[in-house]
């Protein structure tokens, strides 16, 4: 007696112009036996049809659910493999396989996504063109004399295969990377397309007629990954981004800036306050070296600019310490309170935290602390009666950032410092996105340890502060030791021009701060109030507390880096620049309730200084462009109504 085998796998029996609607119920039937359901038939003659019934014989279920589509792109659309049959000889470029080989092939490739299995018409088979959508193609002899049987004994052989393979099953890692379906494809096939037209690409080797062609071909033996597939198409969108125009002589309008929380460009007036600090002529020596006049330049220069700095906070220099960044001083306020308070082992956080202040978090969880992490409500606010509850009497420290990295949304830092405050604990926030643009004075509000860095504000990267209000002085230990630098705090030789620079962007923000926030603001609405218009699009993060020049949207039903990669003409990214590189779908936004899907959707839009109403209107058609077309290319792709977060809020850990 055989033993009944479990589900099939997703592999689609594709049918191209079927002709006798009796081997479509014969086909059918070969499958109905062998445990495949899924039938597509691509513009049958006729069908449905009576014949086709009777043929079936007991197969009317996978029949009766067999799905008919006008096109072959239409049948193929999510197919991550395809093979193709063929009875005679073909393009030496095509990998062909046997039957036995083409069946474990499929199931390999079927663990990753479904997959396809192509059969053309009775008596002619599949075109040129047809067999240029599959990876490899299975040769199935035919008797010309008897071809109306073609197909279905075909189907029926490749079945068996399938079924007998089925016992050895590859089984897939829950962490296999699926390959990039059909449409993913063709989106790359149309990218590379421009890009050869753009460049004025010539084939050297042949006529370059069968160009494209030829490259469909390898790319298909590729048998590329969704991710593979993103890769080619950022390359592509990069070679855009920097090429001349063939004889036009010169350079192609640069992409529209929009990543602005990831790094703003130098202001021009810093550079130059940097550049006197480099060379011979220049505020070049240690500033360390007091007994000769060019180590006391360097030094009057960083506590002018120590002044500058703190005046942005509203601290007094004092209570500046410059590290190399914003990470770097959410470390030294994190874990350099955990080694001066060796008595209190208790840390309260948010999961919406950047990495930064996770790891370094984790980190000491790792070695013995007690974590509390806050949850957030769907539109990422903390409730301050959370923190209420969760602070003890051994908590040492909490950290919650002013402004959201992804979503720009504010926490009421002044109502949770002062809870902190009253219960003898250290309040420390990372305010990277919102110190310059938003009112900060340390003086006044409840805060011991604050984080900032210049390459947010028009500033160099690699310079940072940490402010540290005197009342926690004593309560911060160094990470690094070799110097008296910085109060000890953070030894090493200070790099003059770095921190000149630091000082002038903090000058200049507060000076431009009232004039630009208003502007960018508006600006921000007129962005965010276009694109809510467009289907499926939702906003991530309150609607009122936020910084003015950060949106984030979820694009319901789309690929966010398949988006990214479709606008070539505006620079944007789908979330914090530190982790977009590895493809996970935002934590911040999976803490705020956001499904993976809806995660992987979003993008986040990040105005400056030299954006302007044109900019604006420039992105906005360029985005509605891109979601129009792939809406298009995908419309059975569910939409959501919604324009704001909702859902439940996260779990919270302890």
């Amino acid at each position: 007696m055989s033993t009944p085998i479990t589900a099939a796998p997703d592999i689609r029996i594709v049918l191209v112009e079927p002709t006798h609607p009796g081997n479509i119920g014969a086909v059918a039937r070969a499958m109905k036996n062998m445990a495949l359901q899924r039938l597509t038939l691509v513009a049958p003659r006729e069908f449905p049809h009576d014949e086709a019934v009777q043929r079936a014989a007991g197969a009317d279920d996978v029949l009766a659910a067999a799905l008919v589509v006008a096109t072959l792109d239409e049948a193929l659309a999510d197919c991550g493999w395809v093979l193709a049959t063929t009875s005679r000889e073909r393009d030496p470029n095509f990998k062909v396989l046997d039957v036995r080989d083409a069946a474990a092939q499929l199931l390999v490739a079927a663990a990753r996504g479904p997959v396809a299995v192509m059969f053309g018409q009775e008596r002619s088979g599949l075109t040129n063109e047809q067999l240029t959508r599959a990876h490899a193609l299975v040769r199935i002899p035919a008797n010309p004399d008897y071809s109306s049987l073609n197909i279905s004994m075909a189907v029926q052989l490749l079945a068996y295969e399938l079924y007998r393979a089925r016992g050895a099953q590859y089984v897939a890692s829950a962490k296999v990377v699926p390959l990039a379906p059909g449409i993913e494809m063709q989106r790359l096939y149309e990218h590379l397309q421009q890009v050869l037209t753009e460049v004025d690409f010539r084939d050297r080797t042949l006529s370059g007629t069968q160009l494209m062609t030829r490259i469909k071909a390898f790319l298909q033996r590729a048998e590329l990954d969704i991710n593979e597939a993103h890769i080619l198409r950022g390359i592509l969108t990069a070679v855009q981004a920097r090429r001349r125009p063939a004889g036009s002589g010169v350079a192609a309008a640069a992409p529209l800036y929009l990543d602005y929380a990831a790094t703003t460009p130098v202001d021009p007036r810093v550079a130059a306050a940097m550049a006197q600090c480099l060379t011979a002529d220049g505020a070049f020596g240690n500033s360390g070296s007091a007994t000769h006049g060019y180590g006391r330049e360097a030094a009057q220069r960083i506590e002018q600019a120590r002044v500058q700095v703190a005046a942005l906070l509203g601290a007094a220099p004092a209570d500046i310490v410059f590290t190399s960044g914003a990470t770097e001083s959410d470390n030294l306020a994190i874990v350099g309170a955990a080694r001066a308070n060796a008595a209190k082992r208790h840390l309260i956080s948010v999961r919406t935290e950047h990495k930064a202040v996770l790891d370094a978090i984790e980190h000491l969880a790792s070695q013995g602390y007690t974590v509390t992490w806050l949850t957030t409500d769907c539109d990422g606010r903390i409730d301050p009666r959370e923190l209420q509850t969760a602070l003890r009497s051994d908590t040492l420290l909490v950290s919650i950032m002013h402004a959201n990295n992804e979503t720009g949304v504010l926490q009421d830092i002044d109502a949770l410092g002062a809870m902190c405050r009253a219960h003898g604990v250290l309040f420390h926030t990372d305010a990277a996105q919102s110190a310059g643009k938003l009112p900060i004075d340390v003086s006044r509000q409840p805060i011991d340890l604050l984080s900032f860095t210049a390459h947010k504000i028009y500033g160099p990267k690699g310079i940072g502060a940490l402010y540290v209000a005197p009342r926690a002085r004593a309560q911060v230990w160094p990470l690094l030791f070799g110097g008296g630098q910085e109060r000890r705090l953070r030894p090493g030789t200070l790099a003059t021009h770095q921190v000149v620079g630091f000082g002038a962007a903090c000058e200049l923000a507060a000076e431009l701060r009232e004039r630009d926030m208003p502007r960018l603001t508006a600006l921000r609405n007129r962005l965010e109030s276009a694109l809510l218009e467009l289907p499926g699009v939702l906003r991530n993060g309150h609607a009122a507390h936020r910084v003015g020049s950060l949106l984030n949207l979820s694009f319901d039903g789309l690929d966010g880096e398949a988006l990214v990669a479709g606008l070539t003409d505006v620079a944007l990214a789908t979330g914090s620049a530190c982790n977009s590189a590895n493809g996970d779908p935002s934590y911040v936004l999976r803490a705020l309730g956001r499904s993976t899907q809806l995660a992987q959707s979003s993008l986040r839009f990040s105005l400056g200084r030299h954006t302007t109403a044109r900019d604006i209107e420039r992105a906005i058609a360029a985005v509605r462009r891109e979601v129009l077309r792939l809406r298009a290319a995908a419309p059975k792709m569910a939409t959501v109504p919604a324009t704001s977060a909702t859902g439940p809020t996260a779990t919270s850990h302890s």
